[in-house]
């Protein structure tokens, strides 16, 4: 019986789905990138560094199959970025398991363990992010610039969407590349050992012909299961609108996790 909880622990968080590769040990057998799409991810990398603000929408689903059992459960969130007033949030759901993140500067804060019960004040503590590069490398499209630098790009062509005309472009990450993104980031040593369990993860970017800014991205990854583990296909969309927007911030912050309310 797949359970929601097997469902829960899929819920994509910052980039969890976006940071990731194949199996370990499989030969790869992928040809180099064209320059095209190279030159391409390099023109939406300088064009995300400069974006002021910025929100997207999540949705896609997950598919798990187990014996003659199949479940499938939508995704669905929301993010926001404001450079000027330094925030990030995303919030994603799976299934009904509801996870979020915030960011404000260096500081990424995570939802209190008790904040779930309802005899409990809501509210986050403050971990600390790496100072050795810019914070927005912990929001959306600065993990995407990150993840450039380590996967294989290739030219997809032209397509539309939502009426935006967009040049379209299949990224594939290198596996044995992944683990310095990831390093030193609060929780993301979770990100790095679900995504080596991966069967296989690319990405898909829908790139604006006339300002680079991507205005879709779509992850599809699989993980082929094992013994009482379901197979589960994921498609994950995230659409994005650029221009001026508000960050919703927790209800209340605590300065570590020894701080946070308990019953």
């Amino acid at each position: 019986m797949l359970s929601s909880r097997q469902f829960g622990l899929l819920v994509v968080i910052a980039v969890v789905a976006l940071i990731g590769a194949g199996a370990a040990g499989l030969f790869d057998t992928r040809p180099p990138s064209d320059p095209a799409a190279e030159r391409l991810v390099n023109q939406t990398a300088g064009a995300t560094t400069n974006v002021s603000a910025y929100s997207f929408t999540i949705s896609g689903s997950a598919v798990a199959k187990q014996g003659g059992e199949r479940r499938t459960a939508p995704y669905d969130g929301h993010g926001a970025f404001n450079r000027s007033e330094r925030t990030y949030r995303m919030a994603a759901s799976l299934d009904g398991e509801r996870k979020t993140l915030f960011v404000r500067g260096y500081s990424l804060y995570k939802p209190c363990p008790y904040s779930e019960y309802v005899n409990v004040e809501n509210a986050s503590y403050a971990t600390e992010l790496p100072e050795n590069r810019s914070w927005t490398a912990s929001t959306m499209l600065g993990d995407q610039r990150r993840l450039f630098d380590v996967s294989r790009v290739y030219n997809r062509g032209t397509d539309t969407v939502n009426g935006t005309e967009v040049r379209v472009v299949e990224v594939v990450p290198d596996q044995s590349k992944l683990s310095s993104l990831s390093a030193g980031v609060p929780g993301d040593e979770d990100v790095r050992r679900m995504n080596a369990e991966a069967s296989a993860l690319n990405m898909t970017l829908y790139v604006s012909t006339e300002s680079d800014l991507p205005v879709r991205v779509v992850v599809e990854r699989r993980h082929d299961g094992g013994f009482r583990k379901p197979a589960v296909q994921e498609r994950i969309v995230y659409d994005f609108t650029y221009g001026p927007t508000t960050v919703e911030t927790p209800e209340q912050t605590v300065q570590d996790k020894d701080a946070c309310p308990r019953p």
